[in-house]
This record gives C-alpha cells, sequence and structure tokens, in this order.
C-alpha cells in the first residue's frame, strides 16, 4: 500500500470519527447553535389550528392505539413532549408508547411511557438530565434524545389498561431535512422485565444483535426483601465476548452515587425513586452514556447481577436475620437505549399488563364519600383540588376533604379483599398547613392492626419545596406507605381518628370549595387545625409468600449447587492438567498457553501430537464463568505447571482449585 493511500485511508477514519464525535457531543452543548441547519422545522401534535375551541388533547379509549404522527422523512426528531389526563392509577405503566423506523415491522421503541422517561414500577418522579426532563412529580414528559429516520416515522400510544386516557397532550418537534449523513444511526429504547427471576442467574437488561453504541440504562427495582439490594455489579458483554470486558464495582456505582443509593437528577445519571429499605422498596434509576458510549460492531449484551444482602425475620425468633451476598427474588424491570445502523427486530417479548403491574385494589374514597361512616360532627365530603393524583387530577380533581373540628372525630372507610395475600398498603395522603395528626388502624378477618399511630396530615414539605409535588394553595399529594400485611378474604374497615393537631398547623380561615357551593370558614379561623383530607387507599398484592420459607429453600439449592460447581471444577482441573502432561510427552515442552492444548501453535509445526488434548476441541470457561489458568513454570508445582480454577473470587487464592493437594503462599 503506497504512503499516499495510507493517509487518504487514516484521513477518511479520522473524518468519520470526527463526525461521531460531533454527532454524541452536539446534544451536550450549544455548539451547533452557531451553523445554519439546513433543515424546516415541523411539529406534530395533539393540538390543531382552532381559534375558537380550546380542546387540545385527544383521548385513548381502553385497547386503543392512537397514532401520534405519521412523519415523511428524511428527518430527525428533536424534541417530544406529553401530558397525561387518565383515569387508570398506574398508567405510567398501562400506557406504551412505540415508534418505528422507515416502515420497520417491529418499534425500535417500545416502553411504558413512565419507564421510558426514568421513572419506573407505575410511579412518577421529577427528572432532570440531559436527555430526559420530567417536570412537577410527573406533570410533564420531555425527551430530547435524536431520533433520525430516513423515509418515514410513526409513532404510537396504546391505552393498555382497562381505563380511558381522557386527555393526551403532546408535543412531536422535528427537522425535515433534504438528506441525512450516510452514518446516520437508528435510536433504539426498548423494555425488559423478568419475573419470577431464575436462581442463580443475573438480569438481562438488552441483549442487542448489530452495529451501533449504547447510550443509556434505565433500571427499575421492586424489592422481595429487606436490607441493601444494590451490591450487584453491571456487566457488558461487546461483539460476542464469553467474559465481559466491562465489568462494575456495584449498583449505586454504575448509577454514579456511591455508599448506598439516595434520590438525585443529574444531566448524565440519577436515582429519581428510593423507598426506604425494606420489602416492596421501589427505587427507579437511570445512566445515560452519552458522553461515554460504549461501541459495539456485532452485538452487546448488558447484564446485571441479582447478588445482594437480604434481611428477613425468622418467624421462630421474630428477629431479623441477615444473609450475604445472595441471589434475590427482587421484580427487575428495564429500558436499555441505543443506536444502531438498522432498526432491530425484537429481540424479546413485550410483556403484557397483566405481568408488568402489581394486582391492586385502589379504594377511590373521593367517589365514595356517601359509603363512609364518621362521627357526629365530623362532615366527609369532596373537594375540588388541583392538586389529586395526576393519573386524574387534570380531569377529576376531587379529594376526599373530612372537615372536622375536635380530637376524637373518626371516619370509616370500607374495603373489600377478594384473594388472599401479602398485601403492600398505602395511604394517599393531602397534606395541608391546616390538617391535623389522626391514628389509623385496621380491622378485618384475622387483621387488628394500628397501621400508623399518628399520622401527620400537615404540610411538611412548605418550607422546603412549596411546589413539591404540588403546590401551597391546593395541598401536597403524597403517597404514605404504612407497612405489608398478610390479608384473607373478607371485608375491613380503615379507621381514622383525629388524636391531635400538628403544633404549627392552624385553620386559616381562607374559602374553600365544596362541589356548586363556595364556603367561608373565618370563624375557626387560627384555631388548631383537625381536618384532613384523602385522595386514596392502596392494597398492592406482592408477588411473594413466604419469603423467609423461600430463602431457606435458597439456600438448600445453594449449598447442592455450589458443591456441583466445586466438583466439576476440580474435574476440568485434573482433565486440563492430563492434557498438558500429554502435549509435554509428545512435543518434548510445556504448551505455554492452555489454548495451545486445542490448536497446534505455529511454533511447533511438524512436530508431532494429539490435537485437540481436550475433549470437544475447546476449553469452556469453569462453572463461575471465568477461564481456567493456567502458568509455567508452576508457583504451587515448582518445575512443573499450575493450572486453576479462580473459584469466582480472584482475590482469595486460599479458595482457588488447582492441580495441587494443599496450596502454599509464593
Amino acid at each position: 500500500m503506497t504512503r499516499r493511500r495510507e493517509r487518504l485511508i487514516i484521513g477518511v477514519v479520522f473524518v468519520a470519527l470526527a463526525i461521531s464525535l460531533e454527532t454524541l457531543t452536539s446534544a451536550q452543548d450549544l455548539g451547533d447553535v452557531t451553523r445554519k441547519i439546513p433543515a424546516k422545522r415541523l411539529r406534530a401534535s395533539s393540538s390543531l389550528f382552532d381559534p375558537e375551541s380550546n380542546q387540545d388533547a385527544l383521548s385513548i379509549q381502553p385497547g386503543e392505539t392512537l397514532t401520534l404522527a405519521d412523519l415523511e422523512g428524511p428527518g430527525e426528531i428533536r424534541h417530544m413532549w406529553f401530558t397525561i389526563g387518565a383515569m387508570d392509577r398506574r398508567y405510567t405503566r398501562s400506557l406504551v408508547l412505540r415508534i418505528y423506523w422507515d416502515g420497520a415491522e417491529a418499534p425500535s421503541v417500545e416502553s411504558p411511557i413512565g419507564d421510558f422517561f426514568a421513572a419506573g414500577n407505575g410511579m412518577r418522579a421529577t427528572v432532570s438530565s440531559l436527555p430526559i426532563e420530567v417536570t412537577s412529580y410527573g406533570r410533564a414528559f420531555n425527551s430530547y434524545w435524536r431520533m433520525p429516520f430516513r423515509t418515514k416515522a410513526r409513532i404510537v400510544m396504546t391505552n393498555e389498561s382497562d381505563k380511558p386516557v381522557n386527555a393526551c397532550y403532546y408535543y412531536i418537534d422535528w427537522l425535515k431535512f433534504t438528506a441525512l449523513p450516510p452514518d446516520a444511526l437508528y435510536f433504539h429504547a426498548r423494555y425488559r422485565q423478568e419475573f419470577p427471576p431464575k436462581p442463580f442467574t443475573s438480569y438481562t437488561a438488552a441483549e442487542i444483535q448489530g452495529d451501533g453504541h449504547y447510550v443509556g440504562t434505565v433500571l427499575s427495582i421492586q424489592s422481595a426483601m429487606g436490607h441493601w439490594l444494590g451490591e450487584a455489579d453491571d456487566r457488558f458483554y461487546i461483539d460476542g465476548e464469553e467474559t465481559p470486558s466491562i465489568v462494575g464495582t456495584g449498583l449505586e456505582d454504575y448509577f454514579t452515587d456511591a455508599w448506598n443509593l439516595r434520590m438525585f437528577t443529574n444531566l448524565r445519571a440519577g436515582v429519581s425513586i428510593y423507598e426506604p429499605k425494606g420489602q416492596d422498596q421501589r427505587a427507579t434509576m437511570y445512566r445515560w452514556h452519552v458522553a461515554d458510549p460504549i461501541t459495539f460492531t456485532k452485538a452487546l449484551k448488558v447484564v446485571m447481577e441479582r447478588r445482594s444482602f437480604a434481611g428477613l425475620v425468622n418467624p421462630a425468633t421474630g428477629q431479623e436475620e441477615i444473609f450475604e451476598f445472595k441471589y434475590r427474588p427482587d421484580f427487575f424491570s428495564s429500558v436499555a437505549y441505543w443506536y444502531a445502523t438498522t432498526p432491530a427486530p425484537r429481540f424479546w417479548e413485550f410483556p403484557p399488563l397483566v405481568d408488568r403491574v402489581n394486582p391492586e385494589i385502589f379504594v377511590e374514597t373521593t367517589l365514595m364519600t356517601d359509603q363512609l361512616k364518621s362521627a357526629p360532627g365530623t362532615k366527609v365530603t369532596q373537594k375540588i383540588t388541583r392538586s389529586s393524583n395526576a393519573a386524574s387530577g387534570p380531569v377529576r380533581r376531587l379529594m376526599t376533604y373530612v372537615d372536622n373540628d375536635r380530637v376524637g372525630g373518626w371516619v370509616d372507610v370500607p374495603i373489600e379483599v377478594n384473594e388472599a395475600g401479602r398485601y403492600s398498603m398505602s395511604i394517599y395522603q393531602f397534606l395541608y398547613p391546616e390538617y391535623g395528626v389522626w391514628k389509623v388502624t385496621m380491622k378485618g378477618p384475622g387483621l387488628d392492626r394500628v397501621l400508623d399511630p399518628a399520622m401527620d396530615f400537615y404540610d411538611y414539605s412548605l418550607s422546603q419545596t412549596p411546589n413539591y409535588p404540588e403546590n401551597f394553595l391546593y395541598g401536597t399529594w403524597h403517597e404514605n406507605k404504612v407497612g405489608v400485611y398478610t390479608l384473607q378474604p373478607g371485608a375491613y374497615i380503615v379507621r381514622f381518628e383525629c388524636i391531635g393537631a400538628n403544633p404549627v398547623a392552624r385553620i386559616q380561615g381562607k374559602s374553600y370549595t365544596y362541589i356548586g357551593t363556595r364556603v367561608l370558614d373565618l370563624e375557626r379561623a387560627g384555631q388548631p387545625g383537625y381536618n384532613m383530607a384523602l385522595d386514596g387507599i392502596s392494597l398492592r398484592k406482592l408477588p411473594w409468600g413466604d419469603t423467609w420459607s423461600w430463602m431457606q429453600d435458597y439456600l438448600k439449592q445453594e449449598e447442592t449447587l455450589f458443591a456441583e460447581r466445586v466438583a466439576s471444577a476440580r474435574a476440568m482441573v485434573e482433565n486440563l492438567a492430563r492434557a498438558v502432561e500429554r502435549f509435554k510427552a509428545d512435543v518434548g515442552e510445556f504448551p505455554r498457553t492452555l489454548e495451545e492444548l486445542v490448536a497446534r501453535p505455529s511454533r511447533l509445526t511438524g512436530k508431532t501430537g494429539r490435537w485437540p488434548y481436550v475433549e470437544g476441541g475447546r476449553i469452556p470457561l469453569d462453572p463461575w464463568g471465568q477461564p481456567y489458568r493456567y502458568r509455567q513454570p508452576g508457583v504451587q508445582n515448582p518445575g512443573g505447571f499450575d493450572v486453576w480454577s479462580l473459584h469466582g473470587n480472584e482475590r482469595n487464592p486460599k479458595g482457588w482449585i488447582g492441580n495441587w493437594a494443599e496450596r502454599r503462599d509464593p
């Protein structure tokens, strides 16, 4: 090859790399706004140019798929915005976003809308990151991922719940070009989940075939057990690797935090949801690889370990026991984000809604005020509010308001349970400066429990962030988890009994609105506040049964499996040692690597031998997924050779399984 041709090839490669680098970095800064963009700016939205109409939203009926946009390319989507008014409390999991590029049969984007926007488990969150912004605690979703397409883009939304979406507002902002660069890549975002998990396995977040680069992970976890769930490592297998070339040090480290997790939202990583540790802890975290993409040319497999600590109460002693570094049966779900040269086919089936959400009894107290019994003088009614759950707030704007002026007032909420099981219970409160402190109890078949001895309805968040997650004018919507309980079928009563007022809670004397009636309460202005308000009560049926029994069964399986792994590794070490000895006998010298046992090295051309020396013609990984190790001359066997398995722990030589009777310190 001539020197000129070499320089030309190097120049082309340099330009290609520069274009790729510019593509990756242009979304991070304002550099591209200084250059003329040869495109026409367009928008597809839920609105029409109807000056006399305020009907800017579309509805989506149960089971219906709404086409949001059919765009003719070449073009590039630069921004998507949504706000949703849905009757389903878990609409962030039941409403599915799909995007198809250039007539492909499989959607390149396929995800529940909440998970795509970094809020999993059917929950809500605020996110402020480079490509994703979610404002006002889930009120408005914004995506700034760049999504080029050559001929067409089709964007649809499917309502997989049994309740209507009354209002779907959206923008799809895009640029129409005359042509796209030949190296423009297609954007992908695919949801996956796994439950129940197979014991002793890791979670696979993505298994991609193609050529491109990986740009992000959203991971959501619903915890089966108490204690710390994030000891596991991330692993990236690039282009068919048997052992990963990228290995992390822990879940919190991958998501750029350290020593546990806590909620934060940054440009490139964050934790948008993180409940207190315990069974049914729910968490969502995101990590964008925009600045540090993971490149691949043939394939990429993204894996998260499921091993960590587990805390369980021993029913015999009533004491918590901690189990260290065990595989946990947590519910993992994720969205993987990447760019590729072609739209990717489906690598797994999209799970149905019944598998994506927990079965839930949601007691809509706002719709059953006539069924709520209360103490004499304690009045229960509907009240208009803008701070109702975002799933229903823009549509209903209602809450259950309890007007109470004394200690001892009470309200009973009936709940019917049809199926036995373990239920995680939440009280959806409205917090306000004039609300009181209430004892919450629950009675029913085999249950008589205090759920909370003193549930405070005073709005503690006002002094911190007046608009989180709603505002001081209407009250703060708050999910208060009150525990996990074993319930039998039957009728239950949840009683709220006023036991006092927060020391700073005072009646403000402001006007408030019942349905159709304006009331001004000035008489009690300045007096202690004993009122309260509810959005509803949730009982989510958890997918785990008796977790203590599960752990005892698991420990027995672990003992058996680990013994089998040790026996398998020991047998393979012996097999490899015999093969090395045969190699030495045949060719007169030891192999330099184990690979020489299966492929004749060029330095031995002409020498006789019995290749392959290992049955099957390949050397498998050991039972822990690591290569068998070899050195010659040996340290444990001076004058000979050492062959061994690391036993899954490279930093613990005492546990290695090798061709020696007793390991000696070198």
